[in-house]
């Protein structure tokens, strides 16, 4: 029974990421890191994704030259932050992968500065090489650890994305009280966090992290993307009382504004849960 749990966990961490096998699948390129290899995968619908392994998880998708196309469930719940605040003028966003989130951020947010943080010098190489990233002088990535970056930073953001948080993987270090303490110092004024954390069912720690966001930030809202795993953190620098249908009225403005090719207030509709009924049980991640 423990293997059969064990396999079902792995399916639904590979579904949520998107990690369904296609055929006639092409390797693009294959670059060994000191932590793993990365590979870069080509599909027959021209979807390049990014793994650790060959046949692994897929960490991220990009369309080549379309920064609008957000492959993952989980990508388009993350824009869910942008319906709190549309225009933040300065945003960091912890992990980079393929590059997906930040090219699509420039696309659509032209004057904001934008810090990016990757652990992996060859994640970056093969997001510039393969993936389409292209960065700028308003786009900046930093080869650093995301913790050590932020709490030796000085800096304040506006939105701050933590996108580290893989279905085969939570990095504890940045899921801690003093960790998302850290994060809170560095936001500006009104200013929110937005964080792709996996469900139960592929992290056990899932409802330990909602404690631990509830007693760092004043008001946290989940988001659930259909048909995934993913759930994706909202929380608030401040106390704002905002409701399901305040966030929907906002998405379906931004999907307006933007031309989302998905309905993102229709994903809030059926998938927000407001402070007081997130998901019981969990102790608060000390350091």
């Amino acid at each position: 029974m423990q293997a059969l749990a064990a396999i079902a966990v792995c399916a639904c961490a590979w579904a949520a990421c998107g990690g369904t096998r296609h055929t006639g699948e092409i390797v693009v390129s294959e670059r060994v890191s000191p932590h793993y290899t990365v590979f870069v995968i080509e599909d027959e619908e021209g979807i390049r994704r990014l793994r650790f392994e060959r046949d692994g998880v897929d960490q991220s998708a990009v369309v080549p030259g379309d920064p609008e196309a957000l492959v993952f469930a989980y990508m388009r719940g993350l824009t869910a932050a942008l319906a709190v605040r549309s225009e933040p003028e300065r945003v960091l966003i912890v992990g980079l992968g393929g590059g997906t989130l930040p090219m699509f951020l420039r696309r659509h947010l032209p004057r904001a500065e934008i810090d990016v943080v990757e652990i992996d010098p060859i994640v970056y190489e093969v997001a510039r090489a393969d993936m389409g990233f292209r960065p700028d002088a308003r786009l900046r990535v930093h080869i650093a650890d995301g913790r050590a970056f932020i709490e030796r930073s000085a800096e304040r953001w506006d939105l701050i994305v933590l996108d580290a948080y893989g279905a085969d993987e939570i990095p504890r270090h940045l899921a801690t009280r003093r960790f998302y303490e850290a994060v809170r110092a560095r936001l500006a004024p009104a200013g929110l966090v937005a964080a792709n954390v996996w469900s139960d069912h592929a992290n056990p720690r899932y409802r330990s992290m909602l404690r631990t966001f509830e007693a760092v930030f004043p008001e946290v809202h989940v988001v659930a993307p259909p048909r995934s795993e993913s759930r994706i953190v909202l929380a608030l620098g401040a106390r704002e009382h905002l409701t399901r249908q305040d966030l929907a009225m906002r998405a379906a403005a931004l999907g307006k504004a933007w031309g989302l090719r998905f309905d993102l207030a229709a994903m809030i509709k059926r998938g927000h849960s407001a402070p007081g009924a997130l998901p019981p049980g969990g102790e608060v991640i000390e350091e």
